[in-house]
């Protein structure tokens, strides 16, 4: 199943780039499904980007008195509207919505966040960026902060990113607190302006208050993005490098399309 669905979007993403070369190309694109780059828009253009997450992992079907271990998928809608205040400041405002396995779709709350990057391309030895958001669903809020490095060398375009994230609230049932480090990195290939594959790393990790540091998880996996003069679309596939079906997703994806106005 996986080897089909990453062939699929693969092809279909090269194919669909080659057939847009030529189109202009847009500042803030993103190559990563995961990982924030250092650009940002120009000076008061807006934007609308769809994301889509998928989660297939091991769940039981409530409905059956069986204990059923097959691969389920659980879904996730963000759409955000972005707009660039200066050529270095954006912000970006989110309705996030959740379908989890065998469970219908729901509204799960709004997020808010800014994006701020430092000094000019090629200043510094990496290019570096801050990242601040809100996120609340009427259960729980959670901050979020991302320290991003990326650099572009040629046809080759690296991004790091250091995420951090305090969940309050309901989680988990109980008023708890988590800490999470959620770190990636990319590194990823311009074919040409409208095509760019790439390789991309996802670690999760939380501290709950009271317990101890747990390593969750961790993904790697393709990416593929293809940009027109008015969009931009990023697919990544990641399988789960611990292949243990009890400890979260044993693969996830993530789309982003954009279109930018």
């Amino acid at each position: 199943m996986y080897s089909k669905l990453v062939a699929a979007l693969m092809v279909g993403g090269i194919l669909g780039g080659f057939v847009l070369v030529g189109q202009e190309a847009r500042a803030d694109r993103r190559i990563f499904a995961y990982s924030y780059p250092y650009m940002t828009l120009p000076e008061g253009a807006m934007e609308m980007e769809h994301y889509l997450d998928a989660g297939w992992a091991a769940v039981d079907d409530p409905s059956t008195t069986d204990i059923e271990d097959d691969l389920v998928v659980s879904w996730k809608h963000q759409v955000e509207f972005e707009y660039a205040i200066t050529d270095r400041l954006d912000f970006g405002f989110y309705n996030v919505f959740k379908q989890a396995a065998f469970g219908s779709m729901k509204y799960d709350g709004l997020k808010l966040r800014s994006r701020y990057r430092i000094g000019d391309p090629g200043q510094f030895v990496v290019d570096p960026a801050l990242y601040f958001e809100v996120a609340y669903t009427g259960k729980d809020a959670k901050l979020e902060q991302i320290l991003i490095f990326a650099r572009q060398f040629g046809k080759v375009e690296c991004a790091l990113n250091l995420k951090f994230e305090e969940k309050i609230g309901d989680v988990g049932g109980a008023n708890d607190f988590v800490f999470e480090f959620i770190p990636s990195v990319g590194v990823g290939y311009h074919i040409n302006n409208n095509v760019a594959i790439g390789l991309e790393y996802l670690a999760k990790t939380e501290y709950p208050e009271g317990g101890e540091f747990e390593f969750e998880n961790h993904y790697a996996g393709p990416t593929i993005s293809v940009m027109g003069k008015r969009f931009w679309w990023t697919v990544a596939v990641q399988p789960s490098l611990k292949f243990d079906r009890d400890e979260g997703a044993v693969y996830q994806a993530r789309s982003i399309f954009a279109v930018v106005f």
